[in-house]
């Protein structure tokens, strides 16, 4: 049984793309904002998946290296 908590790298991966298909640019932050409100809640199950889902949307959103 897989939790929220416990996602696969592919539903990672795609809720980082939903994420950038509805937010482009912005979903850097927002992604950002969702890992700090966790951090203050003090929710670490989450902060760790909603840390990993910041990490792929910043891998997805960052230049490509020439």
């Amino acid at each position: 049984m897989t939790t929220t908590t416990n996602l696969s790298e592919e539903a990672v991966l795609t809720a980082a793309r939903e994420l950038i298909a509805r937010r482009g640019p912005a979903a850097r932050d927002e992604a950002m904002a969702r890992v700090a409100d966790l951090e203050r809640q003090g929710n670490w199950p989450e902060h760790a998946l909603a840390m990993r889902v910041l990490t792929v949307v910043e891998r997805l959103l960052a230049p490509p290296v020439a």
